[in-house]
């Protein structure tokens, strides 16, 4: 019991402390999103709040807000949504199940008391006795037809609203997985497709590759030209990559100006082949202000690009992942390193140092 304890109390240490330091209130909710960044497993958190941290070191109530809504409550509500989703989608398949197993049965004594019917009609040529027990069982067969017709298209009505709620439903959980400003998948949906793509990828031995994809100076660009204009930017390059995906190919925003592709069936080299269309389709697009027509002049993207190897989890193709994109930014910007070409470089820098 202890040595689960005690990890906990230093992560909530470290966030406390971490709080302290850039002048923010220990309240719940920026103990929250801090506790999560402290420990370490959601780098795109981490991320926005280097982006939101001033020159001085400091993070404002508003931006601490902002992180909160983005990375915490909107997380859970997406997974509450889905939770419930799947649960409903489990009641209605039961229901439909009896509903299709009534129908069955309804129409199954339906026909039984007609051929009843029909043999007694033809007994009663035979024995005149048993007419008038004849008329009640053919008034029986026709009330229980007719109480059956009535059933089944209640039950057909029923059917048509389960599918329907079906259909609302699955919009629901659609709505859930998609990013708002961009329109493309969010992270709770890369982080699905991820894992299911890993597993298919094991069970076929296919490749797999991971692009992260970064807006090279995105804070510098959306301090001077506004968070409007930002946004803008971001559904640009959010249709470019759209453009140029295809397939099986998932494309989402990972966190921030920052954007993810998983892509099965995918080798290292043509994933790279993939990103640097991408980036140069990106350079080639002049930005403009809609209200004034400025030249805000264009904009790059750096990437990197890791393959899955065998014993991967999420956690280490994105990590590996995200190095090579950190070494494109650090290599000058504009630019798509691989894994290869990031072991390639650090080999060179291993011999130009000796």
């Amino acid at each position: 019991m202890a040595s689960g304890v005690e990890p906990t109390h230093r992560i909530a240490e470290l966030a406390l402390g971490a709080l302290k330091k850039i002048g923010l209130a220990a309240i719940p909710r920026n103990f929250e999103v801090w506790y999560a960044h402290a420990e370490g497993k959601n780098p795109a958190l981490s991320r926005d709040i280097q982006l939101a941290t001033d020159a001085f070191g400091k993070v404002t109530q508003d931006a601490a807000d902002q992180l909160f809504k983005e990375h915490i409550q909107h997380a859970d509500l997406s997974r509450d949504v889905i939770d419930l989703v799947t649960r409903f989608r489990a009641e209605v398949s039961d229901v439909y199940d009896v509903i299709e197993q009534s129908g069955e049965n309804a129409n199954d004594h339906t026909e039984t008391l007609t051929g009843l019917s029909d043999q007694l009609r033809q007994t009663t040529e035979e024995y005149p006795a048993v007419g008038k027990l004849l008329e009640s069982v053919i008034t029986v067969a026709k009330d229980m037809r007719s109480e059956n017709e009535v059933l089944e298209n209640r039950l057909a009505d029923s059917v048509s609203e389960i599918n329907s709620l079906q259909r609302n439903v699955e919009d629901i959980q659609a709505e859930a997985m998609k990013d708002s400003l961009t329109g493309i998948p969010n992270r709770s949906m890369f982080d699905k497709a991820l894992q299911q793509q890993m597993a298919e990828a094991v069970a076929g031995d296919e490749p797999l590759a991971l692009v992260l994809a970064d807006i090279d100076k995105f804070k510098s660009f959306n301090d001077k030209w506004g968070h409007q204009t930002g946004d803008q930017v971001l559904r640009l390059v959010a249709e470019v990559m759209n453009a140029n995906v295809k397939g099986q190919d998932v494309l989402a925003r990972y966190g921030g100006e920052e954007f993810a592709i998983v892509l099965p069936g995918t080798s290292l080299d043509n994933a790279h082949m993939l990103a640097d269309r991408i980036r140069l389709a990106v350079e080639s697009r002049r930005l403009k202000k809609r209200r004034t027509d400025e030249d805000l002049g264009v904009i790059t993207m750096s990437m990197g690009i890791s393959i899955h190897r065998k014993g991967d989890t999420m956690e280490t193709i994105i990590e590996r992942a995200d190095e090579c994109l950190y070494a494109a930014k650090d290599a000058g910007r504009n630019l798509v390193i691989n894994e290869a070409g990031l072991k390639d470089m650090k080999s060179e820098n291993r011999s130009g140092a000796a």
